[in-house]
């Protein structure tokens, strides 16, 4: 009998071992979707079975499904053990039907719906009035959001951390603005150092508001003479390189560029972060694929994250 125990014993270490997925580690691991968004375009089904395969838990989507119905693309995440705890939602579609947004976060089951981009002439270093309109927005779609059994969370680029007029950094004003039941935090770390601020003071700042990281690196060289983020999106040779003047910005996965984790992954464990979403825009140049990016990062989670 004991020996029969063992082997059942061993048969599931086994098992849970080569599913590549882990649930030791105090943070999940989740993956943005836009990293490998033509993959998805392609071969949606088999794109996220990568995904899966690679032991990421959970993903987060960015309103887009391939020609793929709510119902279906939560069929094939549950098939695949994927939880879709996040999607990025335009925030010209909470505005013009928020009832729609809610029922579909609800077929998807989504925790969190994010606000991931805001246009040029709404950001505090272009039209400060606008910005604040804006942000108030913001607050009362999430106020809806929040009484439908969701959270709002805001995801930010470089551009945020401009001040306004009065001297407040334009993130700040987002989360002062509103309250913390209504707005939380889906911090990029990249765009947040790259625009000079100290990412683990950022986290600790939000504690108890920042249940979201995103995860990546970046490599610069030289200065930019323009903002790297307006060229994301536009598919070119080298990659995820982007120049202007005489510098050059390139994607790069977690550990094989300028940014220091380990601080951050301290701030997230005393700041209550639930989920570490690893993110890469475009991959850099050389990388075979959009995959090899994310297998790099995942595992530099993996050896880096502390243990429950």
């Amino acid at each position: 009998m004991k020996k029969l125990l063992l082997l059942l014993a061993f048969s599931v270490a086994l098992f849970t071992g080569c599913s590549g997925k882990k649930d030791s580690q105090e943070f999940h691991i989740g993956f943005q979707l836009y990293s490998v968004r033509q993959d998805l375009a392609r071969d949606f089904y088999g794109t996220l079975k990568k995904v899966s395969d690679m032991g990421f838990e959970g993903v987060e989507f960015f309103n887009e499904y391939s020609g793929n119905t709510p119902s279906q693309v939560r069929q094939m995440c549950d098939e695949l053990g994927l939880v879709i705890f996040s999607n990025h939602v335009p925030f010209a579609d909470m505005m013009s039907d928020i009832d729609k947004v809610i029922e579909e976060s609800r077929i998807l089951g989504v925790e969190y719906i994010t606000f991931p981009y805001m246009d040029v002439p709404s950001r505090p270093g272009v039209n400060p009035d606008r910005f604040k309109e804006t942000v108030k927005a913001i607050g009362e779609i999430g106020a809806k959001v929040k009484a439908a059994g969701f959270q709002l969370l805001y995801h930010n680029h470089d551009f945020e951390f401009a001040k306004l007029p009065d001297g407040t950094v334009g993130h700040d004003y987002i989360f002062s603005s509103n309250s913390s039941e209504n707005v939380q935090v889906e911090l990029d770390v990249c765009w947040a150092d790259y625009a000079g601020f100290k990412v683990d003071e950022i986290v600790r700042k939000y504690a108890g508001r920042i249940p979201v990281l995103h995860m990546k690196d970046y490599y610069q060289e030289g200065k930019l003479d323009s903002d790297p983020y307006a060229l994301i999106g536009t598919e070119n040779q080298g990659g995820g390189n982007r120049s202007g003047g005489r510098g050059r910005f390139e994607f790069r996965p977690l550990g094989k560029g300028v940014m220091n984790f380990a601080p951050i992954i301290e701030a997230a464990r005393a700041s209550g972060v639930k989920w570490m979403c690893v993110e890469q825009d475009d991959p850099s140049a050389g990388a075979r694929d959009r995959f090899e990016g994310p297998e790099i990062s995942i595992q530099f989670l993996r050896d880096n994250l502390p243990a429950k």
